[in-house]
């Protein structure tokens, strides 16, 4: 057998035929082939499966146990194979079967339901998963997911497609309760503890990368995992962080106890960026970021500039 698998398309049409049909002879005629081409297909399949397909003594042909499993699947798999060589000859695919998505989860809550929707129009199916960026990243390049939306632009990596999202700064946040200057970040180190990002993450990466360039070296006690983790403890007092306006919008800005500054030291910038494998999705991804960009506009622009007013023209969602 040619395939891998112990089958092709071509042998389950011919297995498929021959069962529905009743004999060999019928299904040779049906195909227009030699009966004896069928009969050395159908002893090539069985041979490649390892399985009996038939009860040798029945008429008119009866499948086995493995055979009537096999006949399901054999029929399923043939019907999609015409659907899709229907869709093709035709240029009927401009809904696709199925799209996945990641997103950095600052987006997800920003964004990410009226997302969803949009997706919906284009798509049979679509799954939509968030957490750390590098493992995004990682999914799209093994074709795991179709787009990421990223603070990895993978610029190292040809045959991708970017659209701009999101352009920030990062910021100081302290708690509330801080009655103190958040002009020097040694002296106010050394009165609250600093609340990291893991160092697993981009956003994590991005910020001890940016210490170590203005040499501040700052005591590693306190590693969360996700946005809303750090910014609940820096509300409740426990220490001071640096993150971006989104994380802050993601932990929910309106109810946070807490004091936001520009950072101290030189600035710092993160941008996402939506990136795709190139000409597979259509204007897809365009379109996307095109939405995500006008949904943080009507949501995450308005309560910034409710909350921070300062901080809003520092934010840019234009490409």
């Amino acid at each position: 057998m040619r395939s891998g698998f112990g089958f092709d398309l071509r042998s389950m049409e011919i297995f498929v035929e021959t069962l529905e049909q009743g004999s060999q002879s019928a299904a040779a005629r049906r195909l227009g082939l030699k009966q004896s081409s069928v009969s050395q297909s159908l002893a090539t399949l069985e041979e490649g499966l390892g399985v009996s397909l038939f009860k040798r003594n029945a008429r008119p042909l009866e499948p086995t146990a493995a055979g009537r499993f096999f006949y399901d699947r054999a029929r399923r798999l043939l019907d999609e194979a015409r659907s899709t060589r229907r869709e093709l000859v035709s240029g009927a695919f401009g809904q696709l079967h199925q799209v996945r998505l990641a997103l950095v989860d600052s987006l997800a809550t920003a964004v990410g339901q009226p997302l969803i929707e949009l997706i919906k129009r284009h798509t049979r199916d679509y799954t939509l998963t968030t957490g750390l960026s590098h493992m995004h990243s990682h999914a799209l390049l093994t074709r795991h997911v179709d787009f990421i939306v990223s603070d990895d632009r993978l610029e190292n990596y040809d045959g991708l497609e970017r659209h701009a999202v999101l352009r920030e700064p990062f910021v100081l946040v302290a708690p509330a309760s801080w009655t103190g200057p958040l002009d020097n970040l040694r002296w106010l180190t050394r009165q609250l503890d600093f609340v990291r990002y893991t160092p697993q993450s981009l956003i994590g990466q991005a910020i001890e990368r940016h210490l170590r360039l203005n040499r501040l070296e700052l005591p590693a006690r306190l590693h969360l995992d996700n946005t809303f983790a750090v910014l609940r403890l820096v509300s409740a007092g426990a220490g001071w962080t640096i993150t971006t306006p989104l994380c802050l919008f993601q932990a929910g800005l309106d109810t946070l106890q807490v004091r936001v500054a520009p950072l101290p030291v030189a600035p710092l910038q993160r941008e996402l960026t939506l990136v795709a494998r190139r000409d597979e999705l259509g204007d897809l991804p365009a379109q996307l970021a095109r939405d995500a960009r006008r949904l943080l506009e009507l949501r995450f622009r308005q309560e910034l500039e409710r909350g921070l007013p300062w901080l809003s023209p520092q934010v840019a969602t234009q490409p």
